[in-house]
């Protein structure tokens, strides 16, 4: 029976080994985004896929995080008699901090899980192996148009969802909390500066970046029939989960030194 040290010590390595291969990957990817443009119908495939058909439920979950968010900080604010700072608070954290975290997570589930699973089947039926053997590589093949396209989407999308999150939080602030339309907008006009933007767009393409990458990784690496592919998915996620919070403390750190 393996101690609990030999346990923990392989579970770091095999972590530090999957980094390294992610770590390798990128510039593989980076090499090869030049030539996108001869496969640019898969590129708008995988745009399509990421952007346009994530519209609807990323509208749902914004939209009801600015209700929640208006509504809890409406609250806290009424003790104080400032329900009218509501629409600072509301357009800064969307614009910051919960719309990029969110919507990247809502990415990584949707959209991540699926490349791990075609990535990682096509691993098992050989086609990875298939693909070498006809002189494609499979790096500007796969991995190049989901990562343009994630890179690119990410941050519209991140766009999208704060807007409508922002709305979500003029409607509460409206009904719960008496606060006129004219002047929330006009407080989150004043409120947001680039840099604030900025931040958001910037942590938008970075967690499309990992989306991207990690999700492929775990698809080159699958093994053991669809059982394996059923792992590669659950950890595909939760490694992104965990890089996706990673990144925005990094990202945060270093726009608001």
């Amino acid at each position: 029976m393996k101690q609990p040290l030999h346990i923990l010590g392989g579970r770091v390595l095999e972590a530090a080994q999957f980094i390294g291969e992610c770590a390798a990957l990128v510039p593989r990817t980076l090499a090869h985004c030049p030539s996108a443009y001869r496969q640019r119908q898969r590129v708008l495939a995988q745009m399509t896929r990421a952007g346009y058909e994530s519209l609807p439920i990323a509208a749902a979950l914004s939209f009801f995080t600015g209700l929640v968010l208006a509504l809890h900080s409406g609250i806290a604010l009424r003790t104080f008699r400032a329900e009218a700072e509501l629409a600072r608070i509301v357009a800064l954290s969307l614009v910051k901090e919960m719309g990029p975290i969110l919507t990247g997570m809502l990415i990584a589930g949707r959209v991540g899980a699926a490349i791990a699973a075609e990535i990682g089947t096509m691993n098992i039926n050989e086609e990875i192996d298939a693909l070498r053997t006809m002189g494609i590589n499979p790096v500007r093949y796969l991995v190049v148009p989901r990562f343009l396209a994630l890179i690119v989407m990410l941050p519209l999308l991140v766009t999208y969802a704060d807007i409508i999150g922002i709305c979500g939080g003029a409607f509460m602030a409206k009904s719960h909390f008496g606060v006129s339309y004219t002047y929330y907008f006009r407080t989150v006009t004043r409120v947001i500066w680039f840099q604030d933007i900025l931040e958001g767009l910037i942590k938008a393409t970075l967690f499309g970046a990992l989306v991207a990458i990690i999700a492929c990784q775990f698809g080159f690496r699958t093994r053991g029939g669809a059982e394996g592919v059923g792992r590669a998915i659950t950890r595909a996620v939760v490694s992104t989960f965990v890089a996706l919070f990673v990144c925005d403390y990094f990202v945060t750190r270093l726009m608001n030194y």
